[in-house]
């Protein structure tokens, strides 16, 4: 997940933007094929210097714009007359917003592939404990006989859904940006929609009637579809954790070298990966939140919202991979004491 966010990907995906603009509007006569071709192999070139990207950034306020600057210029020393066609009718949005949908597009599918792992242990645990009796809690107290079984099936109920969810914002929110300097893409003239829909299924992304630039409702849809999946599994890793206490002790963490001692207590076994993913479900909310604020938006650009949205997204999409790797873990390795489990139907007070 780290090199999909990386400085180059996203000069890459910038890149494929470019590419795909000119592609489309080439095909609609908008401008010469032979200057699409030029720009089409500048873009797939790769020795770009990222760093004077980074640099001219702070001066710009966005990376697109010295991004564009680089790119014309080799654009230019090609042929000065396609030069000119380079990020026709575009924004800095455009570009930034659509290499941003083309990377949650790759993370959302690697996420779902994750998921899906998870659910297949998970079900695989079920099918093994369904009929094995354990106590079942409530309030934090001794409660009546469930199984091992319903647990997990608790467990999969929540990650279903998030499947579910997961496959709707692939589907509704991943769309391309595309509307110029003040969203209403007059500046692609007559054959705007055409261009969407050719550059949308170049970069295998949703096309909308409209652009987006300060309607951030798909992002905030996203967002949100992620802090419920890190809730469901931080509530997972939680139960482990309270059925790990010494005085339960029902299930274990797998062992390993070095995992789960104490400095000052070697007697101890502490959970370490449930652990991880309980901190990580309390640091999602926040993010998630900071998304829904940054809704608010004036007009047809914003200063300041739009900008606060690049670090928090990323961070959300790397935790929640970083929680899915904890919780395949953590199953994969889980060790249960059906015999524990059932001591404590029979000591019950």
């Amino acid at each position: 997940m780290e090199s999909l966010f990386s400085d180059t990907a996203e000069l890459r995906l910038m890149l494929a933007f470019e590419s795909a603009l000119a592609t489309a509007q080439a095909s609609m006569g908008v401008i010469p094929a032979s200057v699409a071709e030029t720009i089409k192999n500048c873009c797939a070139e790769t020795d770009w210097d990222i760093e004077s990207i980074k640099t001219q950034t702070l001066l710009a306020g966005n990376p697109a714009i010295p991004f564009v600057d680089q790119l014309r210029q080799r654009v230019r020393q090609k042929s000065p007359e396609a030069a000119q066609y380079v990020h026709q009718g575009a924004t800095s949005q455009d570009v930034i917003d659509t290499a941003l949908m083309s990377q949650l597009r790759q993370a959302i599918d690697q996420l779902k592939a994750d998921l899906e792992e998870l659910i297949n242990q998970l079900t695989k645990l079920r099918q093994t404990y369904q009929h094995t009796p354990m106590m079942g809690r409530t309030l934090l107290q001794q409660a009546l006989p469930i199984t091992f079984g319903d647990k997990l099936a608790g467990w999969l109920s929540g990650l279903f859904r998030s499947t579910e969810r997961l496959d709707r914002v692939r589907q509704e929110c991943l769309v391309i940006q595309l509307g110029g300097p003040v969203g209403n893409g007059q500046s692609f003239g007559a054959h705007y929609r055409t261009i969407c829909e050719l550059m949308a299924a170049e970069l295998d992304l949703g096309t909308t009637a409209t652009a987006w630039h300060t309607q951030r409702d798909r992002l905030a849809d996203l967002a949100s579809t992620l802090g419920i999946l890190n809730g469901s599994l931080g509530k997972l890793a939680n139960d482990i954790i309270l059925l790990m206490q010494t005085e339960v002790g029902e299930v274990r963490e797998g062992a390993a070298e070095g995992k789960g001692g104490s400095s000052s207590m070697p007697h101890k076994r502490n959970p370490v990966t449930s652990t991880f993913m309980v901190a990580i479900a309390h640091r999602t909310p926040y993010l998630v939140a900071s998304l829904l604020g940054a809704m608010n938006q004036p007009h047809e650009r914003a200063a300041g919202a739009w900008h606060s949205e690049w670090p928090v997204i990323r961070e959300l999409v790397k935790l929640t991979a970083a929680n899915l790797h904890h919780a395949n873990d953590l199953i994969r390795t889980l060790d249960v004491d059906t015999a524990r489990m059932q001591q404590n139907l029979t000591t019950q007070p």
